[in-house]
This record gives structure tokens, sequence and C-alpha cells, in this order.
């Protein structure tokens, strides 16, 4: 038999974790999505500045996280600035180009992913499209329209080669089976090929490699050191908090810590989604 202080105890953990386990939910599907409009919104007025002076980089080694084109697909009514790299932590940000590929508009396949369901899943809906439907891509070296060819799964044939000359765009997301609506158990990629309309500008210089956490479904370490050092900064902040409660009041306490703590474990939960869950979910 256990004893009423040890029930008291199991209680208050259970609900904490109880607590913390809906504060997640919370986080990746309604701060998540807020968080996301936010960079999009500063990731446009930057691309909109460059692509007016000329400055968009379209070759050579670009910087990680830097627009690389503005995506407009009118069946979906989806506008998204691009940025180079497809990580984790890349992908908070916006969809994300793949580093060893072609720009959209260059010669070659060009391959863009994004998220289906966090951070505003901006791929989400991808999978409707159909046959014949339009995507354009603005790049620093002008606008380019694609055609929708198909949409494929992981195992389905893919598309034949490129003649040599041709541009092709490739958007890749997750899909899984349904939780609440939401594709939380996401196990495979889906693919949407569409063929440029336009005549293919120069490919320049891009990296031969990637990193393993810059290929589908795969989770980024590089997030590992902030969350140890937001799960420090969140663990002072609940000792803090029991602190004020003893000495200073339980109200007091309330209207001061809630938002430092209600912050520190938002900052835990995104670098915890970023090492924990595939890029493309």
């Amino acid at each position: 038999m256990r004893s009423p202080l040890e029930i008291v105890l199991l209680r208050r953990v259970l609900l904490l974790l109880s607590l913390l386990l809906l504060d997640f939910a919370a986080f990746l599907l309604v701060i998540g999505p807020v968080r996301y409009e936010r960079s999009q919104d500063l990731l446009y007025s930057q691309a909109r500045q460059q692509l007016a002076a000329i400055e968009m980089p379209y070759s050579g080694t670009i910087e990680p996280g830097s627009p690389v084109a503005v995506l407009e697909i009118p069946g979906l009514k989806m506008t998204q600035v691009v940025v180079e790299g497809t990580s984790g932590a890349r992908l908070l940000e916006g969809p994300g180009h793949q580093r060893t590929t072609p720009l959209p508009g260059q010669a070659g396949a060009s391959v863009l992913m994004g998220r289906s369901v966090t951070f505003g899943g901006p791929f989400g809906d991808i999978s409707a499209l159909r046959e014949g439907d339009q995507i354009t891509a603005t790049t620093g070296q002008g606008r380019f329209t694609y055609r929708v060819d198909r949409v494929r799964r992981d195992g389905d044939p893919g598309p034949p080669p490129l003649e040599p000359g041709r541009g092709r765009l490739v958007l890749v997301t997750a899909e899984g089976e349904d939780v609440l609506g939401l594709p939380f158990s996401a196990d495979r990629s889906v693919y949407v090929d569409a063929s440029l309309l336009d005549t293919a500008v120069p490919v320049g210089a891009r990296p031969t490699s990637l990193l393993p956490e810059e290929k589908a479904m795969r989770h980024d370490p590089s997030g590992l050191v902030p969350l140890v050092l937001w799960l420090q900064v969140l663990l002072a902040a609940v000792v803090a908090a029991v602190w004020a409660v003893l000495r200073w009041g339980r109200w007091e306490t309330w209207l001061v810590g809630v938002p430092v703590l209600l912050a520190s474990s938002w900052q835990v939960f995104e670098h915890a989604a970023v090492v924990l869950m595939p890029n493309l979910l």
C-alpha cells in the first residue's frame, strides 16, 4: 500500500507531466505557426529588398537560412519564401532548398522540402495538387513557371531523366496515418514533380555533399546543445518559482513566474522538436 504522501506526490508528478505534454502540443500547433508566420514576414521583406536590388544569391555557397526564392502555388493560395538548407532548424523558417540541387529556374531538378504539420505546415496540402496545376518561383535570375506532372509517394517510380537544358521542380514533404486529422505518425515522403515551362537558366556552382540531417525525414542534432542550455534555464525558473511561492506568495509568483516559465518552456520545445522530430513533419 502506498502512503498518502506518495499518492499525493504521484498525482502531482502526473499532473505536471500532463501539463508539459499539453504545453508541448499547444506550442507545436498554436505558438509554432505564429512563430513561423513571423519568420516568413521577415524573410519576405528581406527577399523583396534583395530582388529589387538584384542581390538574391543564386550560385556558389549560399549561407544556410538565406532566402533564395519566393514560391507561389495559386491552386493552394500559397506564397512562401524558400530558404537555403533543409535541416530541421532551417525548415522552422520556411520551405528549404536542398543545397546540392539547382535553384528553381535553373537547368536540372531543383528540390524543395517543407514541413507538413508543425511550424505552419507550409507543404501540408501539396498532395492535393493535380496534373496541370501551376507553380511559380521567383529567384535572383527571374520568375519561372512550372506545370505539375504528378504526385508520387515512396516506392513509386521516379520521373524520367531530364533532357539536357530542361528544368524540373520537386516538392517534398511527409505523409502518414492521421491522428485527429494530423499526420503525427508520418513515416514516408510524398513528392510533387513539376516541369519548367520557361527556358532554363544556367546552373551556378553547387555544393556536392549533404549533411545527414539535410536529407528527408531526418532529425537535426544541431538543436541538442541549445536544448540542454534551455533545459537548465527552465529548471532554474522552476526552482525560483518554488522559492518565490514559499517566500513571496502564490499569486505574486504566478503573475511574474508564469510568463518566464512559458517562454523558457517554449524554447525547450522548439529545440526538442528540431532534435526529436523528422525535418518534414
